[in-house]
C-alpha cells in the first residue's frame, strides 16, 4: 500500500508523512480518550510525567485501555510502512499517549532504544520505528517533531546532547496525519510554546527478533485478546512466540 515514492522517502530521508490518515471523527475520539486517560492518571498519582517541571506526559499500554487503540494500532497504510521497514512480521513494541503541556521543552535528538545501545556501527536496516500520530495540528509553536534527514545512514554517529543541528527539520502537519520514523533517524520533539497541550499518540513497532518495549500478551485482558484479529494477534507477539514455531 506504499507507493515506490513513499518507499523512496523513507530509505532516503528515513521518515515519511502520511498527511490527514485518520478521519476526523476518529482523530476526536482519540484526541478526547488520549485526555481522559492522562486526567485519569493524574488523578490517580500513577501518571508518567517527564522533562523539566514534569510537562510531559506518557499513558502506557493503549491496546488495554479501549476499543478505539486496539483499532487505530490496525491501520493498514501504517501497518504497510512499518512492515516495509521491518518485514511483514513485525510486532508492536509499546503503544502510548504522548502529551507536551504548555511551557514543555525540547526532549533533545536522539536514536531510539535498543539502536542507542549497540555497538558501533549499527545495523544499516532497520530494527525498530515509531508512527507518530497527530491528534493536533502539529506546528512550530507546539512542538512538532523534529527530525535530521538521512541521519539513519550515520551508523557511528550519535546526536550530542544540548546541540542544535542546523539541518534538522520541524515536521508540520494537520492533525490526522502520522508521522512514520525509522527508529535510527536523530529525531525528538520540539517546545511548546503555546498555551494549548499538544495531543499525540506514538505506535513503536520492532522487528519480530527483537524483545518489545511492553511485554503485551502480559498486560492485555482476555477480553481483548477474545476478540482480536489475526492482525492484532501478530502485533502483541503471538506469531512470535519460540514454542509456536516447534
Amino acid at each position: 500500500m506504499l507507493t515506490e515514492s513513499e518507499k523512496a522517502q523513507l530509505d532516503q530521508h528515513g521518515f515519511l508523512l502520511l498527511e490527514s490518515l485518520i478521519p476526523s471523527n476518529i482523530t476526536e475520539q482519540l484526541r478526547e480518550g488520549a485526555l481522559a486517560l492522562a486526567a485519569a492518571e493524574q488523578e490517580a498519582g500513577k501518571n508518567h510525567r517527564y522533562l523539566a517541571n514534569d510537562s510531559a506526559q506518557r499513558v502506557w499500554n493503549l491496546v488495554n485501555k479501549g476499543e478505539i487503540f486496539e483499532e487505530a494500532i490496525q491501520q493498514p497504510k501504517m501497518l504497510a510502512a512499518m512492515a516495509y521497514l521491518l518485514g511483514v512480521d513485525c510486532t508492536l513494541s509499546s503503544f502510548t499517549v504522548n502529551v507536551l503541556y504548555p511551557g514543555a521543552p525540547a526532549a533533545g535528538l536522539h536514536i531510539d532504544y535498543p539502536l542507542s545501545a549497540l555497538p558501533t556501527p549499527r545495523p544499516s536496516f532497520p530494527l525498530v520505528a515509531n508512527s507518530v500520530w497527530f491528534l493536533d495540528d502539529w506546528t512550530l509553536e507546539n512542538g512538532a517533531t523534529s527530525c535530521v534527514p538521512g541521519s539513519h545512514r550515520r551508523l557511528e554517529a550519535l546526536p550530542e546532547p544540548g546541540v542544535e543541528y542546523s539541518d534538522a527539520l520541524q515536521i508540520c502537519g494537520p492533525r490526522g496525519s502520522v508521522l512514520i520514523v525509522n527508529g535510527a533517524i536523530w529525531h525528538g520533539s520540539s517546545k511548546n510554546i503555546t498555551n494549548e497541550p499538544r495531543v499525540g499518540l506514538l505506535g513503536f513497532f520492532c522487528r519480530s527478533i527483537l524483545k518489545p518495549q511492553q511485554a503485551q500478551l502480559k498486560l492485555v485482558s482476555d477480553a481483548v485478546l477474545s476478540r482480536a484479529t489475526p492482525t492484532l494477534k501478530r502485533l502483541l507477539g503471538l506469531d512470535s512466540l519460540p514454542n509456536m514455531n516447534a
